[in-house]
Formats: structure tokens, sequence, C-alpha cells
């Protein structure tokens, strides 16, 4: 539902009116001093989707693609860098232990 914000020329008053559909009947006057010396202004309006909301929503299958090329590409597995880390304890020097 498209909410239209309107000014008013004589009292500087801001106000805004949902305009439903179909009929789209727009003020004629003001809601504060009853003068009909309004104008339409800009609105701000809002977006849901995320960019990669988007992408998805243009093709159904984007995430089993993109889960797919993961599993073909071993370098997408982040447990590979995890099992090539060293444990503290079988390190030669570990150093001071940080102190968070």
């Amino acid at each position: 539902m498209p909410l239209h914000s309107y000014q008013c020329a004589d009292c500087k008053s801001h106000f805004e009116v949902l305009v439903r559909p179909p009929r789209r009947t727009e003020p004629t006057k003001c809601e504060f001093c009853g003068k009909s010396n309004i104008t339409r202004k800009i609105s701000a309006f809002a977006v849901t989707h995320n960019e990669l909301d988007a992408i998805r929503a243009l093709d159904p299958m984007y995430k089993r693609m993109v889960e797919d090329q993961m599993a073909r590409t071993p370098e997408a597995e982040p447990m590979r860098l995890l099992n090539k880390l060293t444990p503290f304890d079988a390190a030669k020097d570990p150093g001071e232990p940080i102190d968070f």
C-alpha cells in the first residue's frame, strides 16, 4: 500500500496519507489547517530484500548450485584449514598465554 507524503504551503506542516488502490483518492486539503494549498512530496520506500535474496529469487536453484560447487572444491572446505592447525600441547613453544 503506497504511503504518500504531503506538505501544506500555508502552515508548512507535513502529513502522510495511505492511498489505497483502485480508487486512489488523494487528499484535497491539509489535515492541520484545512486549506487546500498542499503539494505531494517524494516519500521514502522500503526494500525488504538484500542482493543475495534477489539473486536467489531470480534463480531458485542458486543455493543448490553453490553447495554443489563447494562440495567439488576442496579449498572451500573450512575443516581442511582447521585440520592443518597444530594444537597448543603439540607445539614446541606456544608462547605466553593470551589474556582476553
